[in-house]
């Protein structure tokens, strides 16, 4: 069983407060059991200069927000975190300056629970 306030102890030590557990199913793939999710700056990976030509052309659009989602994208502290408690990454979605992320149990984890 994942320690969720210690999840969130350790991404507010790193830097990234306002994670909040939630549970369920949702559209997103990937995202259903129970995580914790908030926004943080795009940084890393993330970051606008960081993408691919062809997502940083989707990116400048006016209602912008694109973003390649894969989990290695995410900052490393918040990989490490996720690593540290067995947990997965998974990119909700991205704004001009922010990213929705969430840290939670691996689909195979879930269903065998």
């Amino acid at each position: 069983m994942t320690d969720w306030e210690g999840v969130r102890q350790e991404l507010e030590e790193a830097g990234y407060s306002g994670f909040e557990f939630d549970s369920g199913d949702t559209a997103v793939p990937g995202l259903s059991g129970e995580w914790v999710s908030g926004n943080i700056p795009r940084e890393g990976g993330l970051k606008h200069e960081n993408q691919s030509l062809l997502i940083r052309v989707l990116d400048g659009l006016p209602r912008g927000g694109a973003v390649d989602a894969a989990p290695e994208n995410a900052p490393e502290s918040i990989r490490n975190i996720a690593t540290q408690h067995g947990l997965e990454v998974i990119i909700i979605g991205v704004s001009a300056d922010e990213a929705r992320i969430a840290l939670c149990e691996s689909s195979e984890r879930s269903a065998s629970a």
